[in-house]
């Protein structure tokens, strides 16, 4: 039951809309494996590892190993 606006559009689903058709103990069954995976995730690899120096040089990165510059701090002028 897809609720069509006069954009033509489909309208975006509510909770409502998903309690009805499915039923609270399946949403919230959902809703509940959907943060579990965000919390046990596992953690990806940074894609810059694989650049070689000269890659990272030209992007603006630092080298490898060397400590991110820090970002200026003004002076509090009160």
């Amino acid at each position: 039951m897809e609720k069509t606006l006069k954009t033509g559009r489909v309208a975006p689903h509510s909770i409502e809309l998903a309690l009805a058709e499915h039923g609270a103990l399946r949403v919230f069954g959902a809703a509940t494996l959907a943060l579990l995976r965000v919390v046990f995730a596992p953690v990806e690899a940074d894609p810059t590892d694989r650049l070689s120096e000269h890659l990272r040089r030209d992007i603006g990165l630092p080298p490898r190993g060397s400590p991110l510059p820090e970002a200026p701090v003004l002076p509090v002028r009160w």
